[in-house]
């Protein structure tokens, strides 16, 4: 008798034994004979040992060394003895090796159903293939719906509930988080509050919700499970918070400028020295041709100019912000911020980005302060000292270094044309105002924020009064403290900026899940993971898995 490790074991537990084997076709093929003098009849259970016949069935298994395994494994027939059984014959089980209908072992099949959890369809059948398993990408969607979700291991008693979308803008569903076991347990479809009542229905046991604060989830909560504890999460709290002190930055866009300009004066000033010279006053810097992408932007600036404009005419003349969006044609959004604001919101200047020339500007303020006039010669001279760029970067820099400071010019005024701070976006200025960053700062970006937000506060005290309660709210958050909010939010109340103002009178619609944000351990924190989570599997599969496949990949402990 031969013996294969790992495969003899798994035949003689169905009544099996390895005869013989041939790997010199493509694939190695295992013929097991059969051991089996008696069986029970599937349908009177009753046992026979009369021998009706005999078939091979072909049954694919686990790949060896990389090599795809087919097992051609004898299965007997026998004739039921009973003669009450309408059954005349059947054949015998070998349910351990594989599934009645079934040409994979139950083995294989696990094994093709995990890279089905962790990769989805077509994915997982390019890995199967590569590994020595030959299935096709809807064989293992149809394994993976075959399965379904896993049995609810506990009782939910502590939950997260936010929404995620199916199509961005047009579907949405709902996605549950058991927040003391740390996975998701239910997908629904639909952010409602009716399909999410009747689902809590089914849930007794919850006593505590974490969600944001949309209405819809609160209006279910308050219904399905009125003794439960609502706890609103404190980043969405915070982010509500960030979108009303933008708004209140979008009110002042010339205030941004003016600070920025402001800013900038003063760290020109500071970059020249004392004993320096000042220029002449007869001497204008030359101003540059401006470039076709400049005019461009020259011209859309004069059309957002003109609708801006018209929509204070309008809105001055008594039409409603929505008229005036369904007659130009813009967003209410829009509109709204056009009129809310003191001055023309400018857009913001972008950031200035690294430069290969960063490291050689000193160098070009140098030679133009010495009175080169060739650009050419200049690139020359730096390709020489490492310089890597093309010759149009150090023409156009070139050509500004030399309006800035012309003929016998200094090299302290030209060093301080270069730096200046640009007016951020109100989005932006939030972040700067807040302490906000997105990475590391250099000391010059540090102390250039530090000099703007100074400045901003400085000549628009509303700002500065919106930022220290702002930051107050911040550090109540932190410091989990309730009662330092109920004085924060009185306070809010009757500040002087409507749209804080807002911000408090929202808060006090949902004040007691509001205060437990202050005082509860629990946050929506692990939802907005296991929405990352169900945002990778959705793109996985290309953003087209219905929500039944969805679920069972989201809710697989993979």
């Amino acid at each position: 008798m031969v013996v294969i490790p790992g495969l003899s074991s798994l035949l003689e537990a169905v009544g099996k034994h390895v005869s013989s084997w041939d790997d010199s076709g493509s694939r190695l093929v295992v013929d097991a004979g059969s051991l089996v003098q008696a069986a029970a009849c599937p349908r009177c259970t009753c046992s026979s040992t009369r021998l009706h016949g005999r078939y091979r069935r072909w049954i694919a298994d686990c790949p060896t060394f990389g090599q795809p395994v087919t097992l051609a494994v004898e299965v007997r027939r026998f004739k039921c003895v009973n003669p009450g059984c309408p059954r005349r014959t059947f054949s015998e089980r070998v349910e351990t090796l594989v599934a009645a209908g079934q040409r994979r072992t139950l083995r294989l099949v696990e094994a093709v159903r995990s890279l089905g959890y962790a990769l989805g369809g077509e994915a997982a059948a390019r890995l199967a293939a590569r590994l020595g398993m030959r299935v096709s990408g809807p064989t293992v969607l149809r394994d993976l719906r075959r399965a379904g979700c896993p049995p609810p291991t506990a009782v939910p008693v502590v939950i997260g509930i936010d929404d995620w979308a199916l199509a961005r803008g047009h579907r949405y569903g709902t996605i549950v988080v058991d927040l003391e076991k740390h996975r998701p347990i239910e997908l629904l479809a639909g952010r409602d509050a009716a399909t999410v009542v009747a689902w809590l229905k089914e849930q007794p046991a919850v006593e505590v919700i974490a969600r944001d604060r949309g209405g819809a989830y609160a209006d279910a909560a308050r219904t399905a499970a009125p003794g439960a504890q609502q706890v609103a999460d404190r980043w969405h709290l915070l982010a509500n918070l960030r979108d009303a002190f933008e708004r209140v930055l979008l009110r002042c866009p010339g205030k941004l400028k003016e600070a920025a300009r402001q800013a900038s004066e003063t760290l020109q000033l500071e970059a020249i020295p004392a004993e320096a010279p000042t220029e002449p006053a007869d001497v204008v810097p030359t101003e540059l041709p401006l470039k076709a992408w400049q005019r461009q932007s020259n011209a859309r600036r004069e059309c957002r100019l003109a609708r801006y404009e018209e929509a204070v005419r309008r809105h001055r003349a008594g039409e409603s912000i929505r008229a005036i969006g369904q007659t130009m044609n813009l967003d209410r959004r829009t509109v709204r911020s056009f009129v809310h604001a003191d001055a023309f919101p400018e857009r913001a200047q972008r950031a200035p980005a690294l430069s290969l020339l960063d490291a050689h500007r000193q160098y070009m303020a140098t030679r133009a302060a010495e009175g080169c006039r060739n650009a050419m010669q200049v690139w020359r001279e730096l390709r020489a000292r490492g310089f890597t760029g093309g010759r149009s970067i150090v023409r156009d820099a070139f050509a500004q270094l030399r309006s800035a400071a012309p003929e016998g010019g200094k090299l302290h005024s030209v060093a301080a044309a270069v730096r200046t701070i640009s007016a951020p976006s109100a989005r932006r200025a939030c972040a700067w105002l807040l302490g906000w960053q997105e990475g590391p700062l250099t000391q010059t970006e540090r102390s250039d924020r530090e000099r703007f937000v100074e400045t901003l506060c400085r000549i628009e005290p509303t700002v500065a009064a919106a930022r220290e309660l702002a930051l107050r709210l911040f550090g109540l958050a932190r410091s989990r403290d309730p009662d330092g909010f109920d004085r924060w939010l009185s306070q809010a109340r009757t500040c002087p900026m409507p749209d804080l103002q807002r911000f408090a009178a929202g808060l006090e619609v949902d004040l007691s899940a509001v205060r437990a944000a202050f005082s509860s351990p629990w946050s929506s924190g692990q939802v907005e993971g296991q929405i990352n989570r169900l945002k990778y599997l959705k793109r996985q599969m290309y953003g087209r898995a219905k929500l039944d496949l969805m679920r069972i990949r989201v809710l697989h402990p993979n």
